[in-house]
Parts: structure tokens; C-alpha cells; sequence
């Protein structure tokens, strides 16, 4: 999947844009503030319908202007062309993909995938679990499309059996414990397929590189050996008293470990960042081989916090990634003008245009 023309309007301060993107590496120069990430965030909003910044639009919507828009040409694996759009503004989302309305983000975000790196992007690794779990079931959901309706049936269940405890029902809280219990197998079985699977396009792109990297593992959320249903019987008068579940997937997290330790713990914001780049290729290229098609790849800030060496080989593995990609830079002149495939965009007080 690849842009063929882009249409950004009012978003931030771009106030009309047209590009035509290259099919494979995009680079965005310019100085600070002058709208490259802005840039991004209207193609994310045309895959999330959200910023990856902030989480409200209004922050998004340019000065003085009630809606954003964002519309692209669109040329698919089968290499049809559609066109889909985002209007959005307070209280206000229309979505359009290949003609006809969109109701639902999820529908929208399986159509037109996106993976992006900002700055923000090490919280992955330095944040608490309920940041893992988010980006874990957003993957979950690009690569195995009835993931969603499986965790919903957990998480209703899981609502319900809170209610039942807070509500002293002990008596009722069997069968919602036998649903999240058969919702939970399955959920962390696709989950643990889609990590391993992961891990392994993680160590071929690592070996590449001659890069260690961590290994990826899923903390389920309760005890190894143990059935859910048996947890949540033994832990049912602790649930009681406190008015929640204490054990399942909602208390789920993905262990990044490196030579028995949590790199969190002793990895530069520098390898962090190698990283989270090398993890979304990774990701992207596992989406490929499931779906067919590759997700856009959004880098913001690329060169911040690496030096001449990583710079020159992340470059390297994002010009090899067999997708569209966009990378923002206040130093393009770093980049080397050989890659292959690259198209470069200069963006300065809100305007774009090719040097």
C-alpha cells in the first residue's frame, strides 16, 4: 500500500498542502517548527482519525479553523487506486474510503495501516504495561482481524464480573469467569504467536546489524501452570473485598529483556530509539507476510539522539523496507542523496514543496 497524491488541510499549521510522495522513502527537511511532524500527524489521522501527540483535536486543528482534513489517493496490493478521507473537529469525524462512509476507526485503521515513530515512542519501553498491552492489541488487531471481537468478549465479561464484586453477588460470578477464562486462552495464544513471530524478524534484522536486541515475552497476567478460571476462584475473596479482578489479561504486560535484565533499566535514550525503529520494521514487515500488504511507515525526528554510525544504518534498513516510508530531519544535509528511491520534501512556515 502507498500514497500516490496527499491533501492535508488545516492541520496544525499547514493550511492546504498537495503532494505527490514517492512510492518508497519520503525525507522532510526543515527547521523546527516549520510543520514537518505536522506532516506525519495528518497520516496518521488518516489511518487512527487521531494525532500521535496529543490525544484531543483541537490542539490539531490549525488556528482559527473548526475542522482538519486530510484526503489521499491510495494505490492498493492488487494496485487498484481508491481515495479515502478524514474530516475531524470537535465532536465532528467523517471518514470516507473508496467512495462510501466509514462508521467505525478500527474499520478505517485496518484499511489504511500505519506505524509511527516519535519521539514519544520510547514510553514503550520506559512506560508501565498499560502502554504495552495498547500497542500490543493494536497490533493484534492489524494482523489477526477477529482478535478485537475476542478481546471485547473479555473485556465484557471482565466489566461484569467487577459489577458482581462490587455488588457482593458471589453466586453469579461463575460463568463470567468461565467467558473470560475462554476468552483469555485464546487472546494470549495469538498474542504469544504474534511475539514469538515478532521476535524472530527481531533477531534476523538484529543479526543484519550485528546489534543485540531484547527478547520479547508475554506476562500473561496471571500464574504460569494455572488455568484463568482457577486464579480468579482462589483470589475470589480478595476480589470481594476490593471491588475488583486482580488477575487476567488486564494485568498483562510484554517483558523486553536483554541478558536476564529490563532494558529500561540500562539502555541509552540513543538505543532505545534503534530500537523502537527496528521493532516497527519488524512489525511491519510481519503485518506483510500475514496481510499482504505493508503498513506506512511514519519516522519523526530521525536523526535526534543517534550518532553518524546508527544514523547511517538505520537509513540502511529503512530504505530496505519493502513499503512507503516518511522520515522527518532538521538535518538532511546528514542524509546521503544515494539511497535509493528517495523523494525529499522541503516543509518551511507551513508550506511544502520539493527542492
Amino acid at each position: 500500500m502507498r500514497m500516490e497524491w496527499l491533501r492535508v488541510n488545516d492541520v496544525r499549521n499547514l493550511s492546504a498542502v498537495h503532494i505527490a510522495p514517492g512510492p518508497k522513502l519520503n525525507v522532510i527537511s526543515g527547521p523546527n517548527a516549520s510543520g514537518k511532524t505536522a506532516l506525519l500527524e495528518a497520516i496518521h489521522f488518516l489511518g487512527r482519525c487521531r494525532s500521535f501527540r496529543v490525544a484531543g483535536v483541537d490542539q490539531v486543528v490549525r488556528h482559527g479553523q473548526k475542522i482538519l482534513e486530510v484526503s489521499a489517493g491510495v494505490r492498493r496490493a492488487d494496485e487498484s487506486l481508491v481515495v479515502t478521507g478524514v474530516q475531524r473537529g470537535r465532536g465532528q469525524l467523517n471518514i470516507r474510503y473508496n467512495g462510501r462512509d466509514v462508521r467505525r476507526v478500527s474499520e478505517q485503521a485496518a484499511q489504511f495501516p500505519v506505524i509511527a515513530v516519535t519521539p514519544a515512542s520510547g514510553e514503550l519501553v520506559l512506560g508501565g504495561p498499560a502502554l504495552r498491552r495498547r500497542w500490543l492489541d493494536w497490533s493484534m488487531f492489524h494482523v489477526k482481524h477477529d482478535y478485537m471481537e475476542t478481546w471485547r468478549a473479555y473485556y465484557k465479561a471482565l466489566k461484569c464480573r467487577n459489577s458482581l464484586l462490587r455488588e457482593n453477588l458471589e453466586t453469579q460470578l461463575p460463568p463470567w469467569e468461565e467467558a473470560m477464562r475462554q476468552a483469555a486462552d485464546q487472546l494470549a495464544e495469538q498474542r504469544q504467536g504474534f511475539l514469538n513471530e515478532l521476535s524472530t524478524e527481531l533477531a534476523r534484522l538484529a543479526e543484519d546489524l550485528a546489534l543485540p536486541l531484547p527478547t520479547l515475552a508475554h506476562e500473561r497476567g496471571w500464574r504460569e501452570g494455572m488455568a484463568l478460571d482457577q486464579c480468579l476462584a482462589e483470589r475470589r475473596q480478595e476480589d470481594l473485598e476490593k471491588g475488583r479482578t486482580s488477575c487476567g489479561l488486564q494485568r498483562s504486560d510484554i517483558l523486553l529483556v536483554e541478558k536476564g535484565r529490563k532494558i529500561r533499566y540500562f539502555y541509552s535514550r540513543g538505543q532505545i530509539k534503534q530500537f523502537m525503529l527496528i521493532l516497527s520494521l519488524a512489525q511491519g514487515n510481519v503485518f506483510r507476510r500475514r496481510t499482504g500488504q505493508s503498513p506506512i511507515l511514519l519516522v519523526d525526528d530521525l536523526t535526534a539522539e543517534l550518532d553518524e554510525d546508527s544514523q547511517a544504518r538505520m537509513l540502511d534498513m529503512i530504505a530496505a523496507y519493502d513499503g512507503q516510508v516518511f522520515v522527518t530531519t532538521t538535518r538532511a544535509g546528514l542524509l546521503p542523496s544515494s539511497l535509493p528511491e528517495q523523494k525529499m520534501f522541503h516543509v518551511k512556515h507551513g508550506l511544502v514543496a520539493e527542492p
